[in-house]
């Protein structure tokens, strides 16, 4: 279910002494797999499921925040669970950039190690992502594994760390991407049973509010589309220092106008 190949940015591809190809943190992997399939709802899954999951990751992999998100077209992503509000946070941040690792991973199918330490190279590759992700909230280290459900949705789990003495753990990634796969089919019953609720919790509502927004903004300017109404959003918010979140619930609550963000 999970990426079964690697691709490292920053210093990483180098090797070296920094931790990043030291097999002995392989031993996390399968402690966190163990935790998440140990974590599974015995009954219906509650709506906080994912959130739940994130904090067994974070537990069990010893990094310092994680999140998942559902991702159904390049740069269109929906979060569905994260372990804490800067894990929350950095999800934010590359919704709003519109590129990083997690939409690399959805696209390549491979674990996605970004080594941010190295500035000139994740910025070569991720310039607006990089630069927000360092400033806002510290992280050096961004590990994305996409997961195929049984349903074909596609999630990934990024990890997050603020150094790089985490280890190697996603060289044996696989071994956690299945098992959170295991645990989210098994909480994804068909809609005629009332289908996966964990799609419907509160940190997934909070993305909603940004279709909300392209919706005021299509109102009020005919001449965008869903795309460019989105496009437009992630530039304003780029240029104000501030997330598409922020600026959608400023615009759906009257606090920010349809010229402002157009720019008009």
């Amino acid at each position: 279910m999970g990426g079964t190949g690697v691709v490292t940015t920053g210093p990483g591809e180098r090797g070296g002494g920094d931790g990043l190809h030291d097999p002995r943190p392989r031993g996390r992997a399968a402690r966190a797999a163990r935790a998440l399939r140990a974590a599974a709802p015995k009954g219906r899954p509650p709506h906080d499921l994912v959130d739940r999951l994130a904090v067994v990751v974070t537990q069990a992999l010893g990094v310092q925040g994680a999140s998942v998100s559902a991702l159904f077209a390049p740069g269109m992503s929906v979060p569905v669970g994260v372990s804490d509000p800067l894990a929350a946070r950095a999800e934010q941040l590359q919704f709003t950039a519109g590129e990083g690792p997690c939409w690399e991973a959805y696209l390549t199918g491979t674990t996605v190690v970004a080594d941010l330490a190295d500035a000139a190279a994740s910025q070569r590759r991720w310039p607006a992502y990089a630069r927000a992700l360092r400033h806002e909230t510290g992280y050096q280290l961004v590990v994305a594994l996409p997961v195929t459900l049984a349903s074909g949705l596609v999630v990934a789990l990024s990890t997050y760390e603020a150094d790089r003495s985490g280890g190697a753990w996603w060289l044996d990634a696989v071994r956690v991407g299945s098992a959170l796969g295991e645990v989210l089919d098994e909480a994804s019953p068909p809609a005629s049973e009332g289908g996966a609720v964990w799609l419907d919790s509160s940190t997934t509502a909070r993305r909603s509010t940004v279709w909300t927004a392209e919706a005021v903004l299509i109102d009020n300017a005919p001449f965008l589309d869903h795309d460019r109404a989105l496009d437009a959003l992630r530039t304003y918010s780029l240029s104000e220092g501030t997330t598409v979140d922020d600026t959608a619930a400023a615009l759906v609550e009257g606090r920010l106008t349809t010229r402002e963000v157009l720019g008009r």
